[in-house]
């Protein structure tokens, strides 16, 4: 029991951590409580509540960038608590911690709208994931930037816990199994997983076909949104995707022109997304259990005038420079060659004079004495005075 108290303080230390705004909401606060609050409300157990429990609150609280939680006061209680005369430092964050049946509840006091009406929800807790269904189960694979090779995926997952329970898998039960955990499927050989939710605190377990995570799942809906990316110059995927909560909405986009191989009953489309053309596949109303099945041949990349805009683009400074470089180059050698079949001196001597301006003129674009439209007219007046070789 104490390992299992231990780890819920880190996750919550690490949830409060990731709360970079808790500070400067509950400063709102400051000015109306005047540097001192206090708490009164109740207890409400959502899956009983005609049944009466014993429960232990905490008012805690952490300072800012610490690991450290500090516990202020406690009491025990079956319904009503309050607490009297708290005198608050806004360089913290306080909370109030109920654990139920090793199921953290935890409620920000800057999120509190009324201190003397504070009413929380506590659910009872199932091991099982048997009342989870997902809502929309969304796959983007975002167009490849021409600068980078690297496959990177987008996921967005809504779900529901339709029960009166918070699910909360039992990680100490040496049977636990892919059917306790909720699991998400991910392609072969993915790298660098990032995984957000709006749970309250857990972990992410990476497992060989995707992910799962240990979060408490109280009822309502929620959402889970994940990235990763694939292995350099990654083109091809077999993607078998596990849906065992099944999924009212699913769909998958990649960029357009996509090789896909949908070897299910999914509508395949297209859609426009910022401007830029995707490939969409498309299901409604899948059953718990299945699985999709969808074969990447190969993802659209983007073509050497893509590469080459993007390149100019951003070094348009560099190619200008180098550019003029190579131009000036050319038309030195141009005239090399000229200058042995020509003997008209005086056309010689003229060209050598354009030559002459072009190179002062690139020197005096290169130290800003010029503005570019100017520069761009008078070169390539020159260019083509010279002897009609440009």
């Amino acid at each position: 029991m104490k390992k299992i108290i231990n780890l819920t303080i880190f996750l919550i230390t690490s949830f409060i951590l990731l709360s970079s705004s808790s500070t400067y909401l509950f400063a709102d606060h400051l000015d109306k409580y005047n540097g001192e609050i206090n708490l009164k409300g109740s207890l409400i157990n959502g899956t009983n509540p005609d049944v009466i429990y014993e429960y232990e609150i905490k008012l805690m609280s952490t300072q800012n960038a610490s690991t450290e939680l500090v516990e202020i006061e406690s009491k025990i209680t079956d319904t009503n608590f309050e607490f009297s005369n708290i005198e608050i430092d806004e360089s913290f964050t306080y909370f109030l911690m109920i654990t139920h049946q090793e199921i953290p509840t935890i409620v920000f006091l800057e999120e509190i709208e009324d201190q003397y009406k504070v009413d929380i929800v506590i659910y009872d807790r199932i091991r099982m994931p048997e009342n989870i269904s997902i809502i929309d189960y969304s796959i983007m694979i975002p167009h490849l930037s021409p600068e980078s090779d690297v496959v990177s995926i987008l996921g967005l997952i809504s779900f529901e816990n339709t029960g009166d329970k918070t699910f909360y898998a039992d990680l100490s039960d040496p049977n636990l199994s892919g059917l306790n955990l909720l699991r998400f499927s991910l392609p072969e050989n993915f790298e660098n997983l990032s995984v957000d939710s709006d749970l309250p605190p857990g972990n992410v377990m990476q497992i060989p076909t995707g992910f799962a995570l240990s979060n408490p799942v109280p009822p309502g809906q929620h959402q889970v949104l994940y990235s990763y990316s694939m292995p350099s110059n990654t083109t091809s995927m077999n993607y078998n995707i596990k849906l065992p909560f099944g999924a009212k909405k699913f769909k998958l986009l990649a960029p357009d022109k996509t090789d896909i191989d949908n070897h299910q009953v999914l509508i395949k489309e297209s859609t426009q997304v910022d401007e830029k053309i995707y490939e969409v596949l498309r299901g409604a109303d899948i059953k718990k259990g299945e699985t999709i099945n969808i074969q990447i041949n190969k993802i659209a990349t983007p073509n050497f005038y893509d590469k080459f805009s993007s390149f100019v683009e951003k070094n348009s400074v560099s190619v200008l420079i180098g550019t003029s470089s190579a131009l000036i180059l050319l038309i030195i050698i141009s005239l090399s060659v000229y200058r042995n079949i020509q003997k008209d001196s005086t056309a010689k001597n003229n060209d050598d004079r354009l030559i002459k301006k072009i190179l002062g003129l690139d020197e005096r674009f290169k130290n800003n004495q010029i503005e570019e439209e100017e520069y761009i007219i008078l070169r390539n007046n020159y260019k083509k005075r010279i002897k009609g070789k440009f």
